[in-house]
Parts: C-alpha cells; sequence; structure tokens
C-alpha cells in the first residue's frame, strides 16, 4: 500500500529560522540599539539619530511581543504538531490546515484507494484518524450499508465505521485518549497503520454494497479478502 499525492507549499522542503532564532535576533539587535556604547554615526541627520536611539527599539519590541505570541499559540497545537512531524518524517504526502486541527492525505491500499483525515482535539487531549470512502453512499443503499457496517463493528476490537445516513458519507475511525498520556511515534503509526487495514480489508464488502449486493455477499467478500492476506500492509 502507498499514500496518495496530496502536499501543498506548507510542507515544502527548505531552511528558515527558527521562531527562537528570530526572537534571538531582534532582541540581541533592540539590546545594541539601547545600549550606552552605542552612539549613531555623526553623519546622520538628529532625526534619523533619534529615531536609531529611541524608537526603533521599541519598534523592535513590539515585533518580538508580536512573535512571542505567534510562537506561544503555535506550541498550543503539540498533537497536530505530532501527527505532522512523524508524517514528515516517514515521508507522507499531505495537506496541513492548522486552523482546523487537520491534515488531509489520499492512500491507495491493495482494493482501492480512498482519502484520509487526522483530526486533534488539543484542550481534549485526543488524535484521530478518518478513513472515508471517496464517494457517498446512495440512498437506495443507506439501510443495507447500516446493517453491514453494524455486523462489521461487532467484529472489530480496535475503532469503528460510522455512517451519517443524512448524506452517506462513510468513515473508519480510530483514535486516542492522550490524557497523562507521553505520545510517541510508535502510537501515532499504530492509530494509521490499523485503520489503513481495516479500512482496506473492508473495502471489498463496501464495493458489493454499492454494487446492489447483499449483506451476506459483503460478508463473504471480507472473509475472501482477510484469508487471501491482501488487508496486510508494511
Amino acid at each position: 500500500m502507498r499514500e496518495k499525492g496530496m502536499s501543498t507549499g506548507s510542507d515544502q522542503d527548505f531552511q528558515t529560522d527558527s521562531p527562537n532564532e528570530i526572537l534571538e535576533s531582534y532582541q540581541k539587535l533592540s539590546s545594541t540599539l539601547r545600549s550606552t556604547s552605542y552612539e549613531p554615526s555623526s553623519m546622520l541627520s538628529d532625526r534619523i539619530r533619534s529615531y536609531l536611539k529611541d524608537e526603533l527599539p521599541q519598534e523592535i519590541d513590539s515585533g518580538v511581543e508580536e512573535l512571542q505570541e505567534k510562537n506561544q499559540n503555535h506550541n498550543q497545537s503539540p498533537i497536530l504538531e505530532a501527527a505532522r512531524n512523524y508524517l514528515r518524517e516517514n515521508e507522507w504526502n499531505f495537506e496541513l490546515l492548522s486552523d482546523h486541527s487537520t491534515i488531509a492525505l489520499g492512500f491507495e491500499g491493495v482494493n482501492g484507494e480512498w482519502h484520509c483525515m487526522i483530526q486533534t482535539r488539543e484542550l481534549e487531549e485526543q488524535m484521530i484518524f478518518y478513513s472515508s470512502l471517496s464517494e457517498n453512499i446512495p440512498p437506495n443503499r443507506i439501510d443495507t450499508m447500516m446493517r453491514f457496517i453494524t455486523m462489521a463493528n461487532y467484529r472489530l476490537v480496535v475503532g469503528n465505521f460510522e455512517l451519517d445516513i443524512t448524506d452517506g458519507e462513510l468513515n473508519y475511525k480510530t483514535a486516542l485518549d492522550l490524557e497523562n498520556v507521553n505520545l510517541n511515534n510508535d502510537m501515532i503509526r499504530n492509530i494509521i497503520h490499523t485503520n489503513l487495514a481495516t479500512f482496506d480489508r473492508h473495502l471489498p464488502g463496501i464495493q458489493v454494497i454499492l454494487g446492489e449486493g447483499t449483506t451476506e455477499e459483503a460478508m463473504d467478500a471480507i472473509e475472501m479478502n482477510h484469508s487471501s492476506g491482501a488487508h496486510s500492509i508494511s
């Protein structure tokens, strides 16, 4: 299996100063301008000399405060940042939607391809990973799909399928409750890979339902897929 290509400029590889390095540079400049040992060149006008000694340090200090506030807000999303770092380290292509505490990506498994999404709830200390069917379930197949995912969920140990009966959106969800827990890469890997493997294993059954098949035929398709080992991912 492999992830599908979804990336934006926010995930490009280039070097830039960290917020802390920028803050340190500004603070050093402000300190230099305020120092009694610093005296602007006599070749400058009195207005410019006054600006360098008095006004510019104040402007720099104001900018430093703004950067510190932005840096603080950035650090208020440690779970989202941990997920982002994991994906980057493992060379996944993704789109970061930090304003919505969301990471979007695509994935191609053995039995098809679909959309995925990581959402974090920072205050509640939770991470959720979704695999979503690319197409909505038609209204005439909602009841059959509801029966199918009810039977599938009964056998699952980790995660669950969910269906929005108002618009036919079908998801498979795995989640982590991280209260008083130190999040690590193994935990992120498990929540992602368990989800992907489970969704891929059930995809043949979902496709049977979409193809006007019965729930029993869909469950048989899952069993055939499971026995062939096609659900394994690396």
